[in-house]
Formats: structure tokens, sequence, C-alpha cells
């Protein structure tokens, strides 16, 4: 079990969280030490000391996913400092923010108690400890091409090129004389008969695509490298999704950029330009990490702003006929539907006929997102309420149902999604 975690994972990616882990619980007892001093020795007699050193340690357990959000365990970024530094950066920020979150959610004597200074410290410590075991340490030994065989083989990622063409042949050429980007090209994969059981550039074609699966499981692949260029859009979104299907990291290198419309993630291999089609990270590190922080966030907004929305609800009932709040249908990701609800800002029973033909307008001629001006629908407290988006706040309820989130794009009304382009 240990050894398939291992390989799953991969042998580079475990060493760095498990440096970066360590590196943030130093932090965290420092944190903690300078500010309650010998009481860290008494855990159990200290409430105070205890309850903070809780809150660090869930904290502190949160680096991984957030890292793994920012790509910080991917090989590109070892070769680029500035920007490792960077992202180092903001993911320190946001896992301080959390910290400070479960600090306010405990909101008790002992944790608000030197919290300011206990957090400066925190962020001040793990960055400095991270930042020199990653840049200086680790990225000294991924870009060595003096190390022994051993650590050699620890870095080196297994690959696989499906392409035996000249863009392959290239490509394995590049990885040859380049040895610091530290990929083992075990083979290609290939269906022109004519090439199966040849060698190009000594790297042999293994097989085809029928036999891709195979291949990965027999050779220990990590990586999958798409080498065609010769290929019309639909084939090559097939062959990509095949390549996904592996679990290994994909990378499309070709001239077919134009038909991938996710944001890309790109790296270099001397002046071949080549990006990531794998998914930017797991449903369990992004989506649920996502998900907590809405609930979390969420539930903090709902508590401050709650006597506020009291106030907006009897502004809203005095000052016209109708409910309160406006509902209906909405469209929201994959194309869901579910109940969205707003503050009503419009008069009761009105026609929606104009906001149709607007909206119709500005998407089928590309116009933005402009609103309709001069809306005579809208009543005057609806439009104080529309120009600070004060009637949006009920949709934090659809947030912690789960159908939106604090962070992403607007769901749209089913009369805008029609209008939409493919």
């Amino acid at each position: 079990m240990i050894t398939e975690f291992i390989k799953k994972w991969g042998a580079k990616k475990l060493a760095l969280s498990v440096s970066d882990l360590t590196c943030i619980l130093i932090a965290s007892f420092f944190a903690i030490y300078f500010t309650s001093g010998d009481k860290i020795g008494r855990l159990a007699e200290d409430s105070t000391t205890l309850e903070k050193s809780i809150i660090f340690l869930i904290g502190s357990l949160l680096i991984i996913p957030i890292f793994r959000y920012y790509q910080l365990y991917k090989h590109k970024y070892f070769l680029r400092s500035g920007e490792q530094i960077l992202l180092i950066l903001k993911g320190l920020l946001i896992n301080s923010i959390f910290v400070i979150l479960l600090i306010f959610v405990v909101k008790t004597q002992a944790a608000l108690q030197d919290s300011r200074s206990q957090v400066i410290i925190y962020l001040i410590i793990s960055f400095v400890l991270i930042a020199v075991t990653r840049v200086f340490f680790f990225r000294f030994i991924l870009r060595s091409n003096y190390i022994g065989e051993n650590i050699r083989g620890f870095l080196t990622r297994r690959a696989l090129a499906v392409g035996a063409g000249n863009l392959g042949q290239f490509f394995a050429e590049i990885l040859t004389v380049k040895p610091y980007y530290h990929i083992e090209l075990v083979g290609f994969i290939d269906d022109d008969p004519v090439k199966m059981g040849k060698s190009f550039n000594r790297i042999p074609v293994l097989g085809n695509r029928e036999d891709l699966n195979e291949l990965v499981d027999e050779q220990e692949i990590d990586e999958i490298f798409i080498t065609i260029q010769n290929i019309d859009n639909k084939h090559l979104l097939d062959l990509m999704e095949k390549c996904k299907l592996t679990n290994c990291q994909v990378n499309l290198v070709s001239n077919h950029f134009e038909v991938i419309n996710t944001r890309l993630d790109e790296n270099e291999y001397h002046d071949m330009k080549v990006i990531s089609v794998s998914t930017k990270s797991s449903p369990l590190y992004s989506e649920k990490f996502k998900r907590i922080f809405d609930i979390i966030g969420t539930s903090l907004l709902l508590a401050v702003l709650s006597p506020f929305c009291i106030i907006i609800a009897l502004a809203i009932k005095l000052s016209s006929p109708g409910k309160i709040f406006y509902t209906t249908n909405v469209i929201g990701k994959n194309g869901r539907k579910f109940k969205w609800h707003k503050f009503r800002t419009m008069y009761a029973n009105n026609d929606e006929k104009a906001h149709m033909e607007h909206l119709k307008k500005i998407i089928t001629m590309d116009e933005g997102n402009k609103k309709l001006e001069d809306d005579p629908r809208i009543t005057p407290i609806g439009r104080l309420l529309r120009k600070f988006s004060l009637d949006e706040l009920p949709q934090l309820l659809s947030v912690m149902k789960g159908d939106m989130s604090l962070v992403g794009p607007r769901p749209c009304l089913p009369y805008e999604f029609e209008n939409f382009k493919e």
C-alpha cells in the first residue's frame, strides 16, 4: 500500500510535501513559543496554549492542498525561482487567512490572545523556511547534473511519447541533450505499422494507442507527451481523454493549442512549448478545499450581515407591494438548474420581454454585460440596492447549499443560456 501511494503521488512530491509540512510545523511552534514562553512545555496544564496549538496544527495541515492548488509540486517551478517564491507567498497568505478564520470561529479569549503577533510570526518564519528549503536546497538538487545515481533515479520521471514523427524525434533529442529536465523517455507509441519495433534517436517504438494502458503499467510511466502534428481536433481531443484515463501527467507538444478551452499550464523544453492538459488538481484537493472555504466564509458573512438583511427586507416590503425575495430558476455549473434568490428590486408582475431582447442583443453582438439603462420596472429602493449589489446578498444561501461558490461565474437565466454559443 505504501509503495503504491509513493508511486501514485510521486517520490519528489512526497519529499517536498513532507519538507513543507515540517517547515510549517516548526513555524507554528515558534509562533506559539515566542508569545507563550515556557507554557508550551505544559500543554496539558495550560488550556490557552493547547487551544492555540490545535488551531495552528489544523492550519499547518492545510498547506499541502493549498500548495498543490498553486501547482507548487510541479517540476517547472524549480527552474523559475522568482515565480516559485511568489506562489509560496500567495499560498502562505491564504493559509494564514484560514488560521485567522479558525481563531475567529473559536472566538474564545484564549484563541484571541496574542493572535495577531502569532499569525505574523507564523507567516514570516514559514515563508523563510520554505523559501530556503525549496529555492536553494531542492532546486539545487533538481538542477544539478552531477549527482549520484540513486538521487538521479529519485528525481527522474519516466515518460512515453505518443507520435514518432518529426516532432516526436526532435523532442526525444532535446531530452537526450538536456539531462537537467530529468525526464527518461522510455519509448514511443505510434499507429504506423512501418515504425513498429524501430528506434528513433535510440528510443524504441513500443506499441500503438491500443497498447497505451498496458505500457503505462508495464513501464511504470509518470508522464505522457503527445507529439503529433498532423491530427484533426476531434481525434486530438479523443486521444487526450484516453491518455488522461491512465492517471499520468499528460502534456501536449503540438501546434493545436487553439483547441484547448481551459487555462493553459505551460512548460518550455529548450525552444519548444509544452502545455499540460491534465486536470489542474484533483477534486480532493480543489473542489473539496473550495467547498470548505465557501462554508466557512458564508457562515461568517451571514452572521455579520443578518441584521442588515432584515433592514433591507423591511425597506422592500414597506416601499412597494409584492414579495421580499425574487426567486427564479437559473442555470449553473454543467447546465444544472437550481432555485436562485435575490432581494426584489422591481415592481411585482412586470413584463420581462424588454430584458430578454436586451440580453439577446448583447450576447449575440458580443457587447459584454452592459445592463439595461433607465429600466422603468426598477423600484427606488431597488436602484439603491443594485447600485451597491446588495440585492445579491440572499445568494449566500445558494452558496451554503452548494449550488454556487463565493468565487466563480454568475449563473445565467434560461433565456440567456439559449443565446450562448457552443
